[in-house]
C-alpha cells in the first residue's frame, strides 16, 4: 500500500466519522426535541378535560413512533450511544430553556401581581383621599347648616322679642290712653256735676229770692190791710 492509498484511506475514514458524528448527533437532537415536544404534550393532556387528553395522548403516543424510528435508525448505524448522548444533551438544554421560560413567566406574574397591588394600593389611597374630602365637604356643609340654624334661631328669637316689646309697649301705650279717657272722662263727669250743682244752688237761689219778695209783698200787703182796718175803726168811733 503506497502513501497516496493509505493517506485516500484516512482521509476516508475522517470524513466518514465526521458524518457518523454529525449524522449522531442530527439523529439526537432531534430525538431530544421530540422527548420534550412529548413531555410537554403529556403535561398538557393531564391538564385538559377527559374529551381533550385521549387526543393529546395520540398526538404524543406519535412522537414515541417517531423516537423509536429514530432508535432504530441509530442502531442500525452503530450510533446509539452518540445518538443518545446528544439526544440527553438536547433535553437537558430544553429543560433549562422550559425552566428559564417558567421562571420568565413566573417573573411576569410577579411583577403583574405587584403593579396589581400598587395599583390596588394606590386606588385605595386615591379613595380613601376622596371619601375623607367628602367626608370633610359634608361636614362643613353640615356646620355651615347649623351655623345657618343657629342664626335663624337667634333671629327668631330676636323677632319674638322684639314682637314681645311691641306687644308690651302698645298694652302699656293702650293702658295709658285706657287711664287718660278715664281721666278726661271723670274730670267731664266733675265738671258735669259742678255746673249741674252751681245750676242747683242758683235755683236755689232764685226761689228763695222769689218767696222773699213773696213773703215782702203779703208783709206790705198785711200792714196796708192793717193800716187801712185801723183807720177804718178810728173813724167809726167819731
Amino acid at each position: 500500500m503506497n502513501e497516496a492509498q493509505s493517506l485516500q484511506e484516512q482521509i476516508q475514514e475522517q470524513t466518514m466519522k465526521s458524518a457518523q458524528d454529525f449524522y449522531g448527533d442530527s439523529l439526537g437532537r432531534i430525538k431530544g426535541q421530540l422527548q420534550n415536544d412529548r413531555a410537554q404534550l403529556e403535561s398538557l393532556a393531564e391538564q385538559s378535560p377527559p374529551d381533550a387528553q385521549a387526543q393529546l395522548q395520540e398526538l404524543a403516543d406519535s412522537y414515541s413512533e417517531i423516537e423509536d424510528t429514530l432508535d432504530q435508525a441509530a442502531q442500525d448505524q452503530g450510533l446509539e450511544d452518540v445518538v443518545n448522548e446528544a439526544a440527553q444533551g438536547t433535553a437537558a438544554g430544553g429543560a433549562a430553556e422550559q425552566a428559564q421560560e417558567a421562571a420568565g413567566q413566573v417573573a411576569d406574574q410577579a411583577g403583574q401581581a405587584a403593579q396589581g397591588a400598587q395599583d390596588a394600593a394606590g386606588g385605595a389611597a386615591q379613595q380613601a383621599q376622596d371619601t375623607a374630602g367628602q367626608a370633610a365637604g359634608q361636614a362643613q356643609e353640615a356646620a355651615g347648616q347649623v351655623t345657618d340654624q343657629a342664626g335663624q334661631a337667634v333671629q327668631g328669637v330676636q323677632d319674638t322679642a322684639g314682637g314681645a316689646l311691641g306687644q308690651v309697649g302698645q298694652a302699656a301705650q293702650g293702658v295709658q290712653d285706657t287711664a287718660q279717657g278715664a281721666a278726661q272722662q271723670a274730670q267731664g263727669v266733675a265738671g258735669q256735676v259742678t255746673d249741674q250743682a252751681g245750676q242747683a244752688a242758683q235755683q236755689a237761689q232764685d226761689t228763695a229770692g222769689q218767696a222773699a219778695e213773696q213773703a215782702q209783698g203779703a208783709a206790705g200787703q198785711a200792714t196796708d190791710q192793717a193800716e187801712q182796718a185801723a183807720q177804718q175803726q178810728g173813724g167809726g168811733g167819731q
